[in-house]
């Protein structure tokens, strides 16, 4: 038992100092992310793209311009449907939040529902490729944000190095301050 305890103590130490050189953040911001802060999230395996909104449907893409920047740049808060958990609201569209819907991430203003609510909450994980955070839909339990062709979705993972790497985001200081 006591071993046990130990191990799950050095997985998360672990995590917290791959986390942190990933992404260069101090510790009280990595330890924070999930819950609370303004963060910019690029792809484990395309480093030059960002999560990002665009017309109301969630992409990765580069940062080419402000509007990409500020799009590309999200309030994490306590999860709408579990504290424990985390939702992404967008900074230039306060009350809009990323949430799934038929399986794609979309942004949507906060209509208060139930559904609404768990659909925009991911619970944080441990990087699925190794390092960085993975992000678990709320009421969709073993899908996970991933890319498709630059599309964000939300899908099981099928055992392939390409889905954890496709499911698998770095933390980043905001690219919009």
């Amino acid at each position: 038992m006591k071993f046990s305890k130990l191990l799950q103590k050095v997985s998360v130490a672990a995590t917290v100092a791959t986390c942190l050189i990933a992404s260069n953040l101090p510790m009280s911001q990595v330890s924070a992310q999930g819950r609370r802060g303004t963060f910019s999230f690029s792809s484990y395996n395309f480093r030059d793209r960002y999560i990002r909104h665009r017309d109301y449907l969630g992409y990765i893409e580069p940062p080419n311009d402000e509007l990409a920047r500020k799009d590309a740049t999200f309030r994490l808060r306590d999860g709408l449907a579990d504290s424990g958990c985390t939702s992404f609201e967008s900074i230039n569209f306060p009350g809009h939040f990323l949430r799934h819907q038929n399986f794609r991430l979309k942004l949507a203003i906060n209509d208060g529902s139930q559904l609404f609510q768990e659909d925009a909450t991911f619970c944080q994980r441990s990087g699925v490729a190794g390092q960085g955070v993975s992000f678990e839909s709320y009421n969709f339990r073993s899908h996970y944000i991933r890319h498709k062709n630059f599309e964000l979705w939300i899908d099981p993972s099928d055992g392939s190095d390409l889905f954890r790497n496709d499911a698998t985001f770095i933390p980043q200081n905001p690219l919009y301050k």
